[in-house]
């Protein structure tokens, strides 16, 4: 695991859910699991801030953000950190509801998944993930792309 992700981590506090096991969709073929090669769940956490700051900013992604409260944003944020958190491995339960309900009417298109994947890409890179599990969390996204982008 490269330093830079952990450094990050050790400064990065949000509130931690209910602890139990879950499923490991993201945890691969090594016996150590995705969420324990990414640094457990501050790295998780320090990464989904990184990602939503950015996305946030985007100028057409910024619309899911916009006149949103602080308590609002915090609460999506955990829910992401939560789901991929529980799909990698790591000991929680995601208690949100199913991709495809919950993104259902918002219009996410190709042109914002891209978006999305970039801002990704870019984050896991400052972070020095290796690229194994970068590898993994990509493909961990694309699985669920066709439960979030709308058909145009």
């Amino acid at each position: 695991m490269k330093s830079g992700i952990r450094k990050l981590a050790l400064n990065c506090i949000l509130p931690i859910a209910v602890a139990v096991t879950a499923p490991q969709a993201l945890a691969g073929g090594d016996e150590t699991s995705l969420y324990q090669r990414l640094g457990g769940y501050d790295a998780i956490s320090a990464v989904v801030d990184d990602v939503v700051q950015q996305l946030a900013a985007d100028e057409k992604l910024g619309r899911f953000w916009a006149h949103r409260g602080d308590d609002g944003i915090t609460r999506e944020k955990q829910l992401i950190v939560d789901f991929i958190v529980a799909n990698a491995g790591g000991p929680l339960y995601y208690t949100g509801r199913e991709m495809a309900l919950s993104h259902k009417g918002m219009r996410i298109d190709e042109k914002d998944w891209k978006i999305l994947i970039t801002a990704l890409k870019n984050t896991l890179n400052k972070f020095d993930v290796p690229a194994k599990e970068t590898r993994e969390v990509l493909d961990f996204f694309d699985s669920t792309k066709k439960d979030i982008v709308e058909k145009a």
